[in-house]
């Protein structure tokens, strides 16, 4: 694929939906609603129209030569992905990849060689080698795992915090910032968080105030601790099951970024494991270009995902 060709990259999450149309200079960018899973849908109509959403944003319509889509909420029925890979050709008139916002990932974050954790606001951890074996840790979802994800740590500052205002648990400041948060500790205010369509989003959403507060809080600094350690756990657990990833590991999102204090922690944490934490070349839009080339390590997972 020339690299002044047009492509849009979507990377599809719980907590929205971006895209990129790039022709190697030009970079525009649209945003859509968060890819949630709903009773009795196989999620192809959602994504399409949190796609479209996004597309509407953009100045001027794209003409792409291909497209490619990363998806949380990716559909695990091989007819329903094929449907929506066609769904979106007819939308952006091209050949469209569908595949698992994971692999999206560590196209940007790695380009090659290596494990990549996912950390949002759920968690997966993938791991390839240089013959194109992947390993895949956690990946979950918030009921049954994603741990060390952003939805983990909101929820564990959440309960955290009711255990510090009914006087079970240890004081904390993230009791005064879930008050903010739900805007009172009354029933009205719980009825409406319980009522929030998009409940999974603000729970994640309140892992911001735990690692806020992580440096000066025993009980965040706690929580992010463990989150760190969970996080490194999984990597390691990729590199054990398939030792051809090697040392090298990255992330994905900005949960992860420098700067806080869970990148340091989990620095630590891997560095205690014997694995490296390297920065991302890029961020999981410019692993679209990188799939296209159907290049190893990623040309024969290319196969299986479509």
């Amino acid at each position: 694929m020339s690299t002044h060709q047009t492509v849009v990259c979507i990377d599809g999450g719980k907590s929205g939906l971006r895209l990129l149309v790039t022709d190697g200079e030009r970079r525009e960018y649209g945003v859509g609603p968060g890819l949630i899973y709903h009773p009795h849908e196989d999620g192809v109509d959602r994504i399409l129209d949190s796609v479209r959403d996004a597309a509407a944003k953009l100045a001027q319509p794209p003409a792409p030569a291909a497209v490619v889509a990363g998806l949380t909420a990716v559909p695990g029925d091989p007819a329903h992905r094929r449907l929506l890979a066609r769904r979106l050709e007819e939308f952006f008139g091209c050949p469209a990849l569908v595949v698992e916002d994971g692999l999206l990932a560590h196209a940007g974050a790695l380009a090659g060689v290596g494990t990549v954790i996912c950390a949002g606001t759920g968690t997966t951890v993938l791991g390839i080698g240089a013959s194109g074996r992947r390993v895949k840790v956690d990946g979950w979802g918030p009921a049954l795992g994603d741990r060390g994800s952003a939805y983990a740590v909101g929820l564990a500052g959440m309960r955290a915090a009711t255990a510090a205002h009914d006087g079970t648990g240890p004081a904390t400041q993230l009791a005064d910032r879930l008050t903010r948060e739900l805007g009172g500790t009354d029933l009205a205010s719980l009825q409406a968080f319980y009522r929030d369509a998009e409940l999974v989003a603000r729970i994640a959403g309140f892992a911001r105030e735990v690692v806020e507060a992580a440096d000066h809080d025993a009980v965040a600094g706690a929580i992010c601790d463990e989150a760190a350690a969970q996080l490194a756990a999984s990597a390691a657990t990729a590199a054990s099951l398939l030792p051809e990833v090697g040392r090298r590991v990255s992330w994905s999102g900005r949960f992860i970024d420098p700067g806080g204090p869970l990148h340091t922690k989990l620095a630590a944490a891997l560095a205690g494991r014997g694995l490296d934490l390297l920065p991302p070349v890029a961020g999981p839009l410019e692993g679209g270009p990188v799939l296209l080339r159907q290049e190893e390590p990623y040309q024969s997972l290319l196969c299986i995902e479509t």
